[in-house]
């Protein structure tokens, strides 16, 4: 996978995951997320080495190239009940990735 997919699926989980009811925002933003996420191809990595620290949206892939897990940090908002939006974001990004919901970890970093 060239880094240029990688960004792409990147920024293709974030905007599932900004679309699923009671997301507020990415962590630490999009704007972050886009500019640090997958600088690197996941070939120059040792394989399971994650994305760039601090990204809203992390990926890991395997040794070929596919997404072995994701990370994801989201702000919650106040109306919503956490648990079920980190359920549905995880649900969301998994489908977005093709990763199994298992592949998924969601962190729920603050609620507005």
């Amino acid at each position: 996978m060239r880094s240029e997919s990688a960004e792409d699926l990147a920024q293709k989980v974030a905007e599932a995951v900004l679309a699923v009811p009671g997301v507020a925002c990415l962590r630490p933003g999009l704007r972050s997320l886009l500019r640090r996420t997958a600088t690197r191809p996941p070939t120059a990595r040792a394989p399971g080495t994650p994305g760039p620290p601090g990204s809203a949206v992390r990926l890991t892939f395997d040794a070929r190239g596919s997404v072995a897990g994701l990370q994801i940090d989201v702000v919650v908002r106040a109306e919503q009940q956490a648990a079920r939006t980190a359920r549905a974001v995880r649900a969301a990004a998994a489908e977005a990735a093709a990763a199994t919901p298992g592949a998924v970890r969601v962190t729920v970093t603050g609620i507005v």
